[in-house]
Parts: structure tokens; C-alpha cells; sequence
């Protein structure tokens, strides 16, 4: 199945709330600082409020396919993605330490603690 067959058998709701979130991003993607971005953001939103009071089924249909296509065509090609991230910079560099590691401090200091123990 292509992603757009799936996309458009999800509910009219989800696909709005998904083309939001994503419009989001790819304005972030765009934007050089927040600062760039928060007015872009409110001008986002201001244009998903206006159509939001619109019932007939029909019209809802277009207004969501638009706003697809005009998401996919504005699409960024080279997204930023957070470093730890799969796709990013620093992705498994730094494997995290096993949870039942400890630190011992004062090791050979202290009488009272076993050799192998840990806190």
C-alpha cells in the first residue's frame, strides 16, 4: 500500500492533527532560530482556525488534500534531526552504560566494604 492510500483512509481528524504537526516541523526546518519560527507558527495556526468552522464533507476533502500537497511540496531536503536520533550525528557513538554498574568511591579505602561489592 503507498503512504498516500494510508494517509487518506486515516479519520478526517487524525490526518488534520497529522498535517498540523508536521507543518510544524517543517517551518522549524526552515527557520534559522525559534525566533524565526514563532511567527510562522502563528500564521500556521491562524489558517488552520479559519477553516476550521467548515462542515461540508466535500470541501473539507479539498482543503485537506491542498494542504497535503502543499506540505509535500515544501517538504525540506535536509530536515534537522536531533543528534541522538537515528539518522543523526552522534546516533550510537556513545552506547549508555549497563543499569548494574556502580561507582564504589574511596575503592581500597574503606575496611568495612568486600572486595566486589557495589552500591
Amino acid at each position: 500500500m503507498a503512504y498516500h492510500e494510508v494517509v487518506s483512509a486515516l479519520p478526517h481528524k487524525l490526518r488534520v492533527m497529522r498535517m498540523y504537526r508536521y507543518g510544524l516541523r517543517e517551518l522549524l526546518n526552515w527557520s534559522m532560530s525559534r525566533h524565526h519560527w514563532y511567527p510562522r507558527a502563528t500564521q500556521l495556526r491562524e489558517e488552520f482556525e479559519v477553516n476550521r468552522a467548515v462542515t461540508d464533507r466535500a470541501e473539507q476533502f479539498k482543503l485537506v488534500e491542498h494542504g497535503e500537497n502543499l506540505l509535500s511540496r515544501f517538504r525540506h531536503w535536509e530536515p534537522i534531526i536531533r543528534p541522538e536520533m537515528p539518522g543523526g550525528t552522534a546516533y550510537s557513538i556513545n552506547p549508555s552504560h549497563p543499569k548494574t554498574l556502580g561507582v564504589l568511591l574511596n575503592y581500597g579505602k574503606d575496611t568495612h566494604v568486600k572486595q566486589g561489592d557495589y552500591l
